[in-house]
């Protein structure tokens, strides 16, 4: 995952895409096709746009093990696949899911295929039980009455692949976005706001105001973009330094800089 800082955020964005967002607002976008055109059968998996391997469900456990949000119905239920930050989280909590507790690690691999799917105890077994345990069996060529507690390291890593295959990994297209910030603002003799210094720590540049609504309307500016009759203007975004504290210029009248 690019990035320079971790992502701490993660919603549903349009169209089965995952947004991402770091503490600074930078956000990184995984979409679920490269193209409009292109086939389901080629688009990104559900477990990679999710970083998470074990198509894990959101809940008690995956918040305590590092998810930070959720996307994605999971079918016939009420629930939604759990959001992790980078791929290592998502697979170590799949790890963590099987050998925590009772719920899985005496089970053989026949049975725990049956509780990892949701199925009921004296239920019959699904078509995505059937499958999954096939799974199993192919890419691991264990024993399928052997328990997950009898599985060295090794074998272990080798059932968590497996499920990782079963469950989909296709990776697809993603799109880093560094969002600028404002950093100062130039008011006209109307004291209305003319340009805006936009940028971040490093780098720094004056851009018309027309400019700035593009970038915000786009996603890539904090501000929220107001559409009144007479005009559209930029407001801060939440949480964010009031405009007027960050008054560089005011055209023909003598004002002091104000920093930020």
């Amino acid at each position: 995952m690019t990035g320079k800082k971790p992502f701490v955020k993660a919603e549903e964005g349009s169209n089965n895409s995952v947004v991402y967002y770091d503490e600074d607002g930078n956000k990184l976008i995984r979409y679920w096709k490269k193209r409009d055109d292109e086939p389901v059968e080629q688009a990104s998996t559900r477990s990679w746009r999710n970083n998470n391997p074990g198509n894990l469900v959101n809940g008690d456990f995956s918040k305590r093990n590092g998810s930070i949000g959720f996307a994605g119905g999971v079918p016939g239920t009420k629930c939604k696949f759990a959001v992790f930050p980078d791929y290592a989280t998502g697979r170590k909590a799949q790890a963590k899911r099987l050998k925590e507790g009772n719920l899985y690690i005496d089970s053989t691999l026949n049975n725990f295929v049956r509780k990892y799917t949701g199925v009921k105890p004296g239920a019959p077994d699904t078509s995505e039980v059937i499958n999954y345990r096939k799974a199993i069996r192919f890419f691991t060529k264990f024993d399928m009455e052997r328990t997950i507690r009898s599985l060295n390291d090794a074998e272990y890593e080798e059932l968590l692949d497996s499920m990782k295959k079963h469950e989909g990994w296709r990776e697809g297209r993603e799109e880093y976005i560094e969002v600028k910030k404002i950093l100062g603002v130039h008011y006209n003799r109307k004291r209305v706001i003319s340009e805006f210094l936009v940028g971040d720590d490093e780098t720094s540049a004056w851009i018309p105001k027309s400019d700035a609504i593009a970038l915000a309307e786009e996603g890539r500016l904090h501000a929220i973009v107001v559409y009144a009759k007479q005009s559209t203007y930029l407001r801060p975004a939440y949480h964010h330094t009031p405009f007027r504290q960050m008054i560089c210029v005011v055209e023909d009248e003598d004002v002091s800089l104000i920093t930020v």
